[in-house]
């Protein structure tokens, strides 16, 4: 983990990095404890990834649990009692490390050997306070590890937004590793004299940091990001997932909240946790009446009436007037 962390700090990214760690006994302990079938495992951990690359707790994780939790149900036919587990393994026991721990060991107390991993967590966690890396971590309980091989702790490295990051939270996988103890020994020659040595490794994504790297070093003159949100109207996923492309299309930075319908408070909790400065916000009646859309500046609250022709320019000349009066600043600095 402390190779990880000094190759992206050493890239730019210090504190654009999260690390999700879990342990195979706790793994096995909670399909054991929900009532996940051994032959039902490999595709319940495949909707399960969905929401991993978002951090735990976080807003954009709830939302994607939404989708995954009517996979589970309509789509793998897993009893309601199995899926509810689960959510309770998603909704209290994963977190930052201290207090997910504790409610692992509660909640498992049954199980014998969740004890030790957890033990071993929590002695990781030391040693990751000693290098000021424990507050990018989150235990990560349903997280499958990438390599079977790795039988007990694995991890795995999200690189978070940047100015060249996407626009959603969910971070890019940067890297894995884990120990694989039980693989060495499996092949370590008898006839050596001395003990099996613990191992551990890593596996880096270099080509995505190079390219992360260089996209990050190129100037960026306006730092316009805009969220497209919806009131009322069913959703208007169409509409919103058109403006997206429209402005995708202006080179203008763009994303919007992925499910059908979502509320007003969940769009505004995915604009502060992403830091959106910028909301497009249509409503039915807006778009009947004229096509028009109202643009809102979260900083100065100031609200902007666009019609939906104009909204490409109107941006891409926000944009270029911010640019100047960066370079206008740089020029007075020199």
């Amino acid at each position: 983990m402390k190779v990880v962390v000094d190759i992206v700090s050493g890239c730019g990214f210090d504190d654009m990095y999260e690390i999700h760690i879990n342990h195979a006994s706790i793994l096995e302990a909670i399909w054991s404890w929900s009532g996940v079938k051994i032959h039902e495992r490999k595709d319940v951990a495949k909707l399960l990834s969905l929401g991993g690359c978002a951090p735990p707790q976080s807003s954009e994780r709830k939302l994607r649990w939404v989708h995954i939790r009517q996979q589970l149900l309509q789509g793998l036919k897993l009893q309601e009692s199995v899926v509810d587990r689960l959510q309770t393994v998603e909704r209290r026991w994963n977190g930052h490390t201290d207090l997910a721990l504790s409610r692992l060991r509660g909640g498992l107390a049954d199980y014998p050997r969740v004890s030790a991993a957890i033990d071993e967590l929590a002695a990781l966690q030391s040693y990751l306070r000693v290098w000021d890396i424990y507050k990018h971590v989150y235990i990560d309980a349903l997280m499958v590890p990438v390599e079977e091989y790795h039988k007990r702790v694995y991890f795995q490295v999200y690189l978070r937004k940047g100015s060249c990051v996407s626009t959603s939270s969910a971070g890019m996988l940067l890297a894995v590793g884990g120990r694989y103890d039980s693989l060495v020994q499996e092949h370590w020659p008898r006839t050596v004299a001395f003990s099996v040595p613990g191992a551990v490794g890593v596996s880096i994504a270099l080509e995505k940091l190079i390219l992360v790297t260089v996209a990050e070093s190129e100037p960026d003159s306006s730092g316009i990001e805009v969220l497209v949100c919806s009131k009322g109207g069913g959703g208007l996923l169409r509409e919103r997932m058109e403006i997206v492309s429209e402005l995708w299309d202006g080179n203008i930075k763009a994303d919007f909240v992925h499910l059908p319908s979502p509320s007003l408070t969940e769009q505004y909790d995915y604009a502060n946790e992403h830091g959106y400065k910028w909301l497009v916000m249509i409503t039915e009646a807006d778009l009947e009446g004229g096509n028009n859309v109202k643009v809102r500046n979260m900083e100065t609250r100031k609200v902007e009436a666009v019609s939906r022709e104009d909204l490409v320019k109107f941006f891409t000349e926000l944009a270029g007037s911010i640019g100047n009066k960066k370079n206008r600043n740089h020029t007075n600095t020199k």
